[in-house]
């Protein structure tokens, strides 16, 4: 059972707010970001920002009040990425700009990501609109590097993980670092949960990659192999091209300089061949780890074993 059913009572006050909060005036805004935010998403990043807190005794519900903020951002890169990367659907439905356009999913994004900071300079406390800020230009200056990078297959692996750094770790570290920031956490309690976050971004991102592979459309959301066909090279590629001969690397490379379907159906293949997933998959397990341990300065607790539910539930996901 995933851990997040048993955290349906969190969740839902969550979802409630987020609904609360979006006060759009425009209509189109309100109902592009509903059917985003209405599709299906895990909520993990505002979950974690009130586990965090709730871990360090914050429960006055400024915690569920606050936690849209980072569903706010997320959704907001999501409908970005979808223009950039041109991607057709998004959770199992056509992606937002193919519905609407891009011009009004990008404003969408613009508007929730306003909404994002707005809610964050409610809450009065100034570090955390200041770590907020900050995060969104990690956020921006992330994608960036991997729209740099889109269509290069030297990749190294420092450089990926540099980009997923940026573009998803970022956000989930600082939605737990945020959580004992309100809790008045000490300095020690505050990296810890950062580290937890930081970790478990990139063992969640390095999941998300490898399901890329071998992951079901239906459960998945998304085409398999969507990330080759976007030119976008991720940990199980890099690990299968350093197995790789000369040979088989030049003609892996006519693959994706075509990236035609059956071009995808052999890349996939040879991924699976040279062992990427499985050296890839210890990869995640490692930062599943690190997580888990960052975590140990705190007394034994249900929201901490919840944390570590939440980690090993990332680390075996299949959707």
């Amino acid at each position: 059972m995933s851990p997040l059913v048993k955290l349906d009572s969190i969740l839902s006050s969550i979802e409630k707010e987020i609904d609360v909060h979006l006060k759009a005036q425009t209509p189109l805004a309100k109902t592009i970001s509903q059917y985003i935010l209405k599709s299906g998403g895990k909520k993990l990043r505002p979950l974690l920002f009130v586990l965090s807190a709730r871990l360090c005794g914050c429960e006055t519900g400024e915690e569920i009040k606050l936690s849209p903020i980072f569903e706010y951002l997320h959704v907001a890169t999501l409908l970005h990425d979808d223009v950039i990367d041109g991607a057709k659907t998004r959770r199992g439905k056509p992606a937002s700009h193919e519905v609407w356009g891009k011009t009004v999913a990008i404003l969408t994004g613009d508007f929730l990501l306003a909404r994002a900071l707005e809610l964050a300079a409610s809450s009065g406390n100034l570090r955390i609109v200041e770590m907020l800020s900050k995060t969104v230009s990690i956020l921006a200056q992330g994608e960036i590097l991997e729209f740099a990078k889109t269509g290069s297959l030297d990749l190294r692996e420092e450089e990926y993980f540099e980009i997923i750094d940026g573009k998803t770790a970022a956000l989930i570290a600082r939605a737990c670092h945020l959580g004992g920031v309100l809790a008045g956490a000490s300095e020690e309690q505050e990296n810890a949960l950062y580290a937890y976050g930081h970790n478990l971004g990139l063992a969640f991102q390095i999941v998300d990659d490898i399901l890329d592979y071998i992951g079901s459309e239906k459960e998945f959301g998304k085409p398999i192999g969507q990330d080759i066909r976007e030119g976008k090279v991720t940990l199980p590629f890099i690990y299968a091209l350093q197995n790789a001969n000369p040979d088989e690397k030049d003609m892996i490379e006519s693959f994706f300089n075509k990236r035609q379907q059956k071009d995808i159906e052999n890349i996939v293949s040879f991924v699976k061949n040279k062992g990427g997933i499985t050296l890839a998959k210890n990869k995640a397990q490692i930062f599943i780890s690190k997580a888990k341990t960052a975590l140990s300065i705190f007394p034994p607790h249900y929201i901490r074993e919840s944390l570590f539910q939440l980690a090993d539930f990332i680390g075996k996901r299949n959707y």
